[in-house]
């Protein structure tokens, strides 16, 4: 029993050394099965790393599962060595082994929030594209509706005008239209004193032919008179000659 302890006290750290060089080895020169591994191309260490769930708190003993980088695991105990007792779900089976607990984190790996930031990203590019498109489309029917306005506003522009042109001849109209009324009656009253000066007139031409006929007649009867008191002497004339 002695013996095995020493052993074991022995060997253990050339043991913890074989394991973290194996570690070490697994995490820098893990192959890729996509990558083309010839002298003269260039290549990248892979981020792939498995580190070992152990049955108990120690490099020695024996390895449950190889757990990926990034695999959730839910912590039970910590050990006062710095090794961790942890459960890991897999389809339904759980498994309870050790690790140290150097290789945990309390949130995700790089790689797995470097993916979620790349997605998130997408997401916001793709939310620019699409409002970027909006934008453009809301562009366009801007510059069609103010090509539009800009029309309406010489159509108005010109209605405008051509109203204005319009109230001027009603206007104009209107006034013509006074003012013919008004002559109509100044006319009219024309007319009238027209024709009463005519009746007149005519009454005034009658007056006058017989003033005229008055005083011809009498002119006339003077003169038949004269000739006959004024007759010359020494021509005595018979009795009913004239």
């Amino acid at each position: 029993m002695k013996k095995s302890s020493n052993f074991r006290h022995i060997t253990g750290p050339i043991f913890k050394s074989s394991i973290a060089m194996a570690l070490l080895s697994m995490a820098l020169i893990a192959p890729n099965a996509n990558a083309e591994v010839k002298p003269g191309y260039t290549n990248y260490v892979t981020d792939s790393v498995e580190v070992p769930m152990r049955r108990e708190a120690g490099y020695s003993y024996k390895i449950i599962r190889m757990l990926k980088s990034g695999t959730a695991v839910t912590i039970l105990k910590v050990n006062n060595k710095g090794w961790a007792q942890v459960v890991y779900k897999r389809k339904g089976t759980s498994y309870t082994g050790w690790m140290p607990s150097t290789v945990l984190q309390n949130q995700s790996i790089a790689k797995v929030r470097l993916e979620r930031q790349v997605k998130k990203m997408n997401a916001v590019e793709e939310k620019y594209n699409a409002l970027k498109q909006e934008l453009d489309t809301l562009q366009k029917r801007f510059d069609t509706t103010s090509t539009t306005l800009s029309t309406i506003k010489q159509e108005k522009f010109e209605a405008d005008q051509q109203l204005n042109r319009l109230k001027a001849i009603s206007s104009n109209a209107v006034a013509l239209d006074g003012e013919n009324q008004e002559m109509k009656i100044r006319i009219g009253a024309l007319e009238d004193q027209n024709a009463i000066m005519k009746e007149q007139i005519d009454q005034s031409e009658d007056t006058i032919k017989r003033q005229w006929f008055l005083t011809g007649g009498g002119v006339l009867l003077l003169g038949l008179l004269i000739g006959r008191f004024f007759k010359a002497p020494g021509r005595r004339n018979k009795w009913g000659e004239i």
